[in-house]
């Protein structure tokens, strides 16, 4: 029963005076509260009954303490304080002026049958949802159907969406899945409400394969906890269907890796549902002590990402130690399906634990092979990052950055100290800059002009600071050997993955 179906009581008469905001509040009990302090304590959700005195010489406090421990509404049998109304108004604590004539005991009685029909009746509705949740799973009916069931018993939007917040199966308008099930991944115990839905998990442990989400505070339906198993069950028909089509997949990597002819892997990839005039686009993600769960939440970013190009097609193929997805999509997909996951890398690494993962991109090559293996080299390069969660695209291995990531930090930093230590030195004891002069010097591909109108200095002066480098390094600024050495070490001393321009 809600507080605002009190006033709809003819027996009880009662009159609101404070707390507007709080008549969508479930009541289930009535407590007494003539003696404060004494007796049983408040339970959450209770209509608490107090006589005209019964709130002591502090209203404010006495109303503190029924707000949280979770009262549902109060009620004054009599005169009513004008201390007190301020006081619930603040609080938000619904209140409540009973005639005098009317007796605690009527009220409870009158409150304890009105919530047991009411109970009785849930009980009611709540086994007649399971079972038509249990007969509808018995004849064969997928993630979609239950969720059409289940909303329209609870009259309420629902969704089931994957751990990325892919929306699996959905009824009803909902916004925000991806951020529902960020917050879920991150919650200590669920259900949890977020933004108003309440998630539950599908699923515990290294089984979770999802979310269900409902709109509104449904954590005390034990119902819909149970609801989930049946989710679950439902979606294990789906589960099955595609660890045996992925693994089957494993085929389509096979046959690019044996050098088949174009022909041939186009067809395969066309029977899959990928464009076969498409410019191939390769994902390859692998981990490092990463656990199921992991391993799928990364996939399922994948798959997420693709899916919001509305030109996307795409087959998934499980291998032993790797993931392999061959899409296609519109113009300049792979810069697309890059940038959004290295957005979404940013936005899920926090929720990681110790494990790590390695996604590569390949995307700017004619054939699959050569995209299968642009996208491999591309995770080798991300494994060379930082971070829990990596992504790096293929046409970033073009560079020399990317060559220098492969290489040991220890042995980058060795190489830099060996051919920029004395610069260093110098200006760490006279206070100068000239490791910033040789890096403006050289980001002008050695412009006299240019670079002292960079650093505001006169062409004379640029060249007493050039020649010092020179000095200071051994290096022949006029030999192009001479200058690679010393473009790498100022490269090496960045942190590893990022270029001149990041």
């Amino acid at each position: 029963m809600r507080v605002e179906e009190l006033l709809g009581i003819p027996e009880l008469r009662l009159a609101l005076l404070a707390g507007t905001e709080g008549p969508g509040r479930e009541v289930r009990g009535v407590y007494p509260a003539n003696l404060p302090g004494s007796g049983r304590e408040l339970a959450a959700g209770e209509l608490v009954v107090v006589g005209a005195a019964g709130c002591g010489e502090d209203p404010a406090r006495f109303v503190r303490v029924l707000a949280g421990g979770g009262a549902a509404a109060m009620v004054v049998l009599g005169d009513v304080p004008h201390a007190l109304v301020e006081a619930c108004g603040r609080a938000g604590l619904p209140l409540f002026l009973a005639p005098r004539a009317l007796a605690y005991d009527r009220i409870a009685a009158v409150v304890a049958a009105r919530v047991g029909a009411e109970r009785a009746l849930g009980a009611e509705r709540l086994l007649r949802r399971q079972r038509g949740l249990i007969a509808a799973v018995a004849e064969g009916a997928d993630t979609q159907d239950l969720v059409d069931l289940l909303a329209s018993e609870l009259g309420a939007a629902c969704r089931v969406v994957s751990p990325a917040g892919r929306v699996l199966a959905a009824a009803g308008p909902m916004s925000g899945a991806a951020e529902i099930a960020r917050a879920a991944l991150a919650a200590e115990r669920l259900p949890v409400v977020v933004g108003g839905n309440t998630v539950f998990a599908l699923g515990r442990g290294p089984a979770l394969v999802g979310y269900l989400v409902c709109a509104g505070d449904r954590t005390a339906d034990p119902a819909l906890a149970q609801s989930t198993d049946l989710l679950v069950l439902a979606g294990a028909r789906r589960a099955e269907r595609l660890t045996a089509e992925r693994a089957h997949a494993w085929e389509l990597v096979d046959l690019v890796e044996s050098g088949a002819e174009p022909a041939e892997v186009r067809a395969r990839l066309a029977a899959a549902g990928v464009a076969a005039e498409a410019v191939p686009i390769v994902c390859c993600s692998a981990g490092e002590a990463a656990d199921a769960v992991t391993g799928r939440l990364v996939e399922d970013l994948i798959e997420h990402v693709l899916a919001a190009d509305p030109a996307a097609r795409w087959v998934v193929a499980h291998g032993k130690e790797e993931s392999v997805v061959f899409a296609s999509a519109g113009p300049g997909g792979a810069g697309r399906i890059a940038r959004a996951l290295e957005r979404a890398a940013r936005w899920w690494e926090p929720l990681l634990g110790r494990e790590r993962v390695a996604v590569g991109i390949g995307g700017t090559s004619p054939t699959w092979g050569t995209a299968l293996a642009e996208a491999r080299g591309a995770r080798d390069l991300a494994w060379a990052r930082p971070g829990r969660l990596a992504v790096a695209a293929g046409h970033e291995i073009d560079a020399y950055p990317a060559l220098l990531a492969a290489v040991p930090e220890r042995v980058r930093a060795v190489f830099a100290d060996r051919v920029l230590g004395g610069l260093r030195g110098y200006d760490a004891e006279h206070g100068t800059d000239l490791v910033g002069t040789l890096a403006a010097f050289l980001a002008v591909n050695g412009s006299w002009q240019r670079c002292a109108a960079m650093l505001r200095v006169h062409v004379s002066t640029l060249h007493q600071r050039m020649g010092r480098v020179r000095d200071l390094t051994g290096r022949d600024l006029f030999s192009a050997r001479d200058r690679v050495d010393l473009l790498l070490a100022l490269e090496s001393v960045r942190p590893a993955g990022t270029g001149a321009d990041s």
